[in-house]
């Protein structure tokens, strides 16, 4: 079989949650995948479950390291390398692809070099968090690279690179520094590459429920293993990807909203601290690069929401559902 997509599962002690990230994986629509797992010391029950997948689909394999430096960040490097195909796809293990996402991914790799799905998170209300971030548009680019700001909207879940470009990047995945985010600290390597073709594609197919935020660092495995069956419930319906597509709209009106009203306050306390602080020029013009942060942002949803609107079926078919009608339960 040719494989035309490697999707990277980094893993250390979820077992019953990997086994529904790797279900999805499988599930594509393009069937001509692998799954690396990438063990980083990983607990007994990890293993095990690693293993029994493993032996239920030849499509996946385990790579079982012992406990590296930080998240074993430079293991993904050896899993990339002994990749089957040229398309290198990421997931957590604790997060969720809707079956079209290697295809719409794929499409995009014939032009690009590095792509996203349409990036944000769920929270424990169902709600949807949407990072508003065209990566086609190279101030998305710059504002990644900046170090005094510190802005990231591409995750690990979701994001696809072909090896190709990895290689001509030439600086592997390595262990993070301190005060930097896994991910970002990656991409940025990517990012700063002078041949770089980015894009994000127009509709979300990864779910990512973040660990860290929203309080769920405060959860047992239990509850987290719940929250994700009723989202593998909903990623598994003929009609997921109209719900996922429906919930995105509502967040892009939200933030839309949102960062309206807070580009003009931004805008009035510059005003404000630039008459009381004239001399502080340089903080000034920090808040000044903020603003604009926050007005490109603003700009990003409100097109990111005209191309959802404009291709979407569900806009057509079904107008004004009810979000709260398409939340799990």
């Amino acid at each position: 079989m040719t494989v035309r997509a490697s999707i990277i599962i980094p893993t250390h002690n979820r077992a019953e949650t990997l086994r529904l990230a790797v279900r999805s994986a499988l599930a594509q629509s393009v069937t001509e995948l692998e799954v690396l797992i990438v063990g980083d010391g990983v607990s007994e029950s990890v293993r095990s479950e690693a293993l029994a997948l493993c032996a239920a689909d030849p499509r996946i394999r385990f790579f079982d390291h012992e406990k590296g430096p930080h998240h074993g960040e430079i293991y993904r490097h050896d899993a990339v390398m002994d990749a089957c195909s040229d398309a290198i796809f990421y997931l957590c293990d604790d997060d969720l692809l809707l079956k079209d996402h290697v295809a719409d991914l794929l499409d995009l790799l014939k032009h690009n070099n590095f792509v996203q799905s349409l990036n944000g998170s769920i929270k424990p209300s169902g709600a949807m968090d949407f990072y508003a971030a065209d990566l086609s548009r190279p101030e998305t680019i710059l504002w990644h690279l900046r170090d005094d700001i510190r802005f990231n909207a591409v995750s690990i879940t979701g994001t696809a690179h072909s090896r190709a470009f990895y290689l001509q990047v030439d600086d592997p995945w390595s262990t993070t520094p301190a005060g930097y985010w896994p991910d970002h600290h990656q991409w940025r390597k990517f990012f700063r590459h002078p041949n770089l073709l980015a894009a994000t594609s127009a509709r979300m197919t990864a779910l990512q429920f973040p660990t860290t935020e929203d309080g769920r660092e405060t959860w047992t495995e239990g509850e987290r293993l719940t929250e994700l069956r009723r989202w593998a419930n909903v990623v598994a319906a003929p009609d997921a990807q109209e719900r996922i597509d429906a919930l995105v709209a509502g967040s892009m009106w939200s933030r839309i909203e949102r960062d309206s009203q807070g580009v003009a306050e931004l805008h009035l306390e510059i005003a404000r601290f630039g008459q009381e602080n004239a001399s502080l020029g340089q903080e000034v013009e920090r808040l000044s690069d903020v603003a604009q942060l926050a007005t490109t942002q603003a700009e990003q949803s409100r097109g990111r929401l005209d191309e959802t609107l404009r291709t979407l079926s569900w806009r057509i078919t079904k107008p004004l559902r009810s979000v709260r009608r398409l939340l799990p339960r």
